[in-house]
């Protein structure tokens, strides 16, 4: 999730804590301290994308949400966002701090990075599994905004602070609610549709509340499309499923290929040769299709010797390009037209 959203969530969060102090009197230094750590601690994961990397890909795919992010390692970020607070208000109390911070680490920065669709490495050190609910994308309006006219609210209405921040929050999480509703309404609507599937994933979509976007897996294809509530699937693509032997395995066993390939859950792999005896392997994901084509892909040149020249990150053309994209007719010809079998 943005860094917006997760500090929002935070504060939130922290409004929790019913204040020591009565109603109508300044805060108290611990319901201070508890409002500042649980900021903080919804802060401080996204501080691994200052961490170096050999290039864009590996920095995206192996610094960013790392042990930051792991279940294991919550208790030590956590108690660094205490220990921020407590600098701060130092007459606060340690326990009511360190629970609150612990609390918005879990649900303001795990949570929200759980249920987008790039997936989070909750688990590690003891497993480099990518896990993810797929109900939102990395940024949507309608989990912000909420929390934003909580918090402007609380803001100009000092008195009311608590319940314009949790009135913000309420709304924020009964959005995320509905979304995971509808993500498995429409999944179960899309296995329906393809009964003999391997695999059926529904994933949210850019500029729309209500089109989602789907996967099926066939034996020796996908199936992109996209499902609406009240209407059936709709087929736009159908794509060869690559073999494990798309690439070789020495080109595999490079470590940021290998990254990529973990990360893409319904790969699309191409290799080219490039200048110089070097290799272009482009490693996409349908999960982020638009029309039934890819809109994430990434890019690896390697050398002869197969060390790591160039990658990169494409996002399928401008912003403006993806939206006449997703304005256009859907698919290019008239299967595409057509709603699944």
């Amino acid at each position: 999730m943005d860094n917006l959203t997760h500090g929002l969530l935070g504060l939130a969060l922290g409004a929790l804590r019913r204040p020591e102090s009565p109603a109508g009197s300044p805060l108290a230094p611990t319901d201070k301290a508890v409002l500042l750590g649980s900021v903080l601690a919804a802060e401080l994961p996204d501080l691994d994308t200052l961490l170096p990397a050999a290039n864009s890909v590996d920095h995206a795919l192996r610094a960013h949400r790392g042990l930051s992010h792991a279940l294991a390692f919550a208790p030590v970020v956590a108690l660094a966002a205490t220990g921020l607070a407590l600098l701060v208000f130092r007459r606060a109390r340690f326990l009511p701090v360190y629970l609150s911070s612990l609390l918005a680490l879990a649900v303001a920065h795990l949570l929200p990075d759980l249920w987008t669709g790039w997936g989070t490495r909750l688990l590690l050190p003891f497993s480099d599994r990518r896990l993810t609910l797929d109900w939102t994308m990395v940024v949507d309006p309608l989990v912000t905004l909420p929390l934003l006219a909580g918090t402007v609210w609380a803001w100009r209405r000092r008195g009311q602070w608590r319940r314009a921040l949790l009135v913000g929050l309420a709304c924020s999480a009964a959005y995320v609610g509905l979304r995971g509703v509808l993500q498995a309404t429409l999944t179960a609507r899309v296995r329906e549709t393809w009964p003999t599937a391997e695999r059926v994933q529904v994933f949210p979509a850019w500029f729309s509340l209500t089109t989602w976007r789907y996967v099926t897996v066939l034996p020796s294809e996908y199936v992109a499309g996209s499902v609406s509530p009240g209407e059936p699937p709709r087929e736009e693509r159908r794509l060869p499923r690559p073999s494990v032997e798309a690439l070789p395995a020495s080109v595999r066993a490079v470590p940021t290929v290998h990254e990529a390939l973990a990360w893409a859950r319904f790969p699309v792999i191409s290799s080219a040769s490039g200048e110089q005896g070097r290799t272009v392997v482009r490693i996409g994901d349908l999960r982020y299709h638009l029309r039934g084509e890819p809109t994430l892909t990434f890019v690896l040149e390697l050398a002869p010797d197969l060390s790591v020249t160039d990658a990169r990150l494409e996002r399928g053309g401008s912003a403006r390009e993806l939206m006449e994209r997703w304005r256009g007719p859907r698919g290019g010809n008239p299967e595409s037209e057509r709603p699944s079998p």
